[in-house]
């Protein structure tokens, strides 16, 4: 003889109690969102912190290389080489070479992953779907981190190279590793963001081959925005992007990586190897 069926097995869920369910998910979903979004942040960042010293080692053996000479920040002119050989210059163009990661790539063994990670990873996976000339030329644009040309290296954007600059205002820019002063505060590379100067309607990608300081020249007004967030344009902010919380990540001259939000790097003396107050600006010897 058949059992009866129990009346708990065949009773359906309610409209109701479904509703109660639906509005348990979607507070339990409110509640871990934050979390995973901070847990794959935090990733990102030790990703790029990881990059921005395998970066400084780089950085440090190309001065090796070169008799203590820093890597030039920004120049047309400058040479560099793919893997294969071939001068960037031919397979792109002299723009593409004078941007830090062609002719640092040798020393990081043309492994440009070390230069786009965390949340710039994937833009290196679109770029290496590109043509030859293309590819050479976009990966030139977007690393993570920028280098802070004007004061380390030099940048012919910003009176680098110009004889007539260096008469007027002396050494302003690091040249050498012995010129360095105080290298655990020295920035070199610094989380970056921007757009294709070539094409300033494009969107901005996470990374851009400069950063540039707060101020330059003695008199000026502060180039940076007087409020900065994540969202603040990146020509506001010199190109440095407080991705982070509110933070970037930087890389200094000692090899040391940190990371620090914008009122900390306001301080001139965190750009300018010669800077002696927090609101230096260059002028005349």
């Amino acid at each position: 003889m058949a059992l009866p069926k129990s009346k708990d097995l065949n009773r359906a869920f309610t409209v109701v109690e479904l509703l109660v369910v639906i509005a348990v998910i979607g507070i339990l979903s409110s509640l871990l969102l934050p979390a995973i979004q901070k847990a794959r942040m935090t990733a990102d960042r030790t990703d790029e912190m990881s990059s921005a010293r395998q970066l400084m080692i780089a950085w440090e053996s190309y001065a090796v290389q070169y008799k203590e000479s820093v890597l030039p920040g920004y120049k047309i002119g400058l040479r560099a080489w793919n893997e294969s050989g071939y001068e960037i210059a031919e397979v792109s163009n002299e723009i593409a070479a004078a941007r830090y990661p062609w002719r640092l790539a040798p020393f990081l063994n043309y492994d440009f992953r070390s230069l786009y990670r965390g949340i710039n990873t994937k833009s290196l996976e679109e770029m290496q779907q590109m043509n030859d000339g293309s590819y050479a030329y976009a990966v030139s644009v977007y690393p993570s981190l920028g280098l802070n040309t004007t004061w380390v290296g030099g940048d012919q954007n910003e009176l680098g190279f110009s004889p007539t600059a260096l008469s007027n205002f002396g050494k302003f820019y690091v040249q050498k590793l012995g010129d360095i002063r105080k290298t655990g505060d020295l920035l070199v590379f610094a989380s970056a963001r921007g757009s294709d100067p070539t094409d300033p309607s494009a969107s901005p990608l996470e990374g851009f081959f400069r950063v540039r300081s707060p101020r330059f020249a003695f008199g000026q007004d502060e180039r940076w925005a007087e409020s900065i967030d994540a969202n603040t344009p990146s020509s506001e902010t010199g190109h440095v992007h407080f991705r982070y919380g509110g933070s970037a990540v930087i890389a200094c001259a000692d090899g040391h990586v940190e990371s620090q939000g914008p009122d900390a790097l306001r301080d001139m003396r965190r750009w300018a190897n010669r800077a002696d107050s927090e609101d230096y600006g260059l002028s005349p010897q």
